[in-house]
């Protein structure tokens, strides 16, 4: 695996300089969901000055490159080039877009969380590929859109004809390997009561004092744990009431969304019926009790080149035992290059829950940058994150398609 000396690491031929222009360029390429044209092409350039086999962007935008066509397994790598909107500009030290260079980290929008995973992993295959002089399986790798919008919904047509037997995303994660994440949900609840005059309270059913009982009682909801992932979390992340503003007027609508981080094993009905629970618990009180609706929140949006999706904002978790052959191939493969090698998991979700958490895919995350910094104020990631996870990208790809 193109080891430099007998008895130390193996290490891969990888032009930093190169590597580190491709992240610089992608950091000063604006790539909000849904306006990621610009950055898909950079990509698909990058990917063919590497000489990968078939570079192509598929019909709902995502840039594809695939390496090797073996009759060996088939390796999916995947890194989203979307970005958030930009917040807080005021409170950057940088600009978001400059690409600037200061003590060893690379600042932009968008370059943690995960432009700079997809610089490390397209050279990391090309420098396995040259190292091996072919692959006996093929490795494909997607500048994927939209994952900001709804984890894996963009991919699913690449995944589909692709089929790849396992499955990579380039999530943040320090450069450690994860094997697992909490599932998101985004909920609703809607409470329809009847709206009067405030002189007059006892004329109608005030949905927001409805509502207000029912994220109490949910915000009380005991919760399950796991081993390694910890507890599930349910977080009322915003409330509407209508008419708004009041006038004198007791409101007869109100509406909350709720984040739900959920373990291995939990499905939509089963959380949508322990949120319903709730609500008849908290109303039970209630003389004329209101409407109340739990459903799961749709996302409805467009790619860049006009695909239109709408699907339930429910994303599974997802947990690969540690002594599959993934995992340990993985270990292996980064223990070659001495990477820690060491398992631990993502915090948020990732594009894993589609491939492993709705497809079965055995999945495994590998990143450059750290997680946390992902979505904040002056977003970086360290010339040597940027390094390693190139080594441990050309390692795993080496390994997993040998």
């Amino acid at each position: 695996m193109g080891a430099t000396e007998s008895g130390s690491p193996g290490r891969f031929e990888i032009d930093d300089g190169s590597l580190l222009n491709f992240a610089s360029a992608l950091a000063r390429t604006p790539s909000q969901s849904g306006r990621e044209s610009a950055a898909v092409e950079l990509s698909v350039e990058r990917f063919r000055s590497l000489g990968f086999d078939h570079v192509e962007v598929d019909e709902v935008g995502n840039a594809i490159g695939i390496m090797g066509s073996g009759a060996g397994p088939r390796l999916l790598i995947d890194g989203h080039i979307d970005s958030i909107p930009l917040h807080s500009q005021e409170r950057w030290s940088v600009d978001p877009f400059g690409a600037q260079i200061i003590e060893g980290r690379l600042y932009g929008l968008g370059i943690c969380d995960q432009k700079g995973s997809i610089a490390a992993a397209a050279h990391g295959i090309a420098a396995a590929k040259a190292s091996r002089g072919s692959f006996g399986g093929t490795v494909a790798l997607t500048a994927s859109v939209s994952e900001e919008e709804l984890e894996g919904a963009a991919l699913a047509s690449f995944v589909d004809r692709f089929r790849p037997d396992f499955a990579v995303t380039s999530e943040p994660s320090d450069t450690r390997l994860c094997i697992g994440q909490r599932g998101r949900a985004k909920l609703s609840v809607r409470v329809v009561g009847r709206a009067c005059h405030a002189g007059h309270r006892s004329r109608g059913i005030n949905a927001s004092e409805a509502l207000a009982s029912i994220i109490v009682a949910v915000s009380a909801l005991g919760h399950p744990t796991h081993p390694q992932l910890g507890v599930r979390d349910i977080t009322c992340i915003d409330i509407a009431s209508q008419p708004y503003p009041s006038v004198s007027t007791v409101p007869g609508e109100a509406t909350a969304r709720f984040d739900c981080r959920f373990l291995p094993g939990q499905t939509s009905d089963a959380l949508l019926q322990e949120v319903r629970a709730c609500a008849e618990t908290a109303l039970s009180g209630w003389a004329e009790q209101p409407a109340v609706e739990v459903g799961i929140c749709p996302a409805d949006f467009c790619t860049w080149t006009g695909t239109q999706f709408t699907l339930p904002e429910f994303e599974p978790a997802w947990w690969t035992d540690d002594g599959s052959d993934l995992v340990r191939g993985a270990v292996a493969a980064l223990d070659s290059v001495g990477i820690d090698s060491t398992p631990t998991h993502y915090s948020f979700c990732t594009n894993g829950s589609f491939f492993a958490g709705e497809l079965g895919i055995p999945t495994i995350g590998f990143g450059v940058g750290v997680e946390h910094i992902a979505h904040q104020v002056d977003e970086h990631i360290t010339l040597d994150s940027l390094r390693r996870g190139a080594q441990g990208f050309a390692a795993i790809a080496a390994q997993l398609v040998a």
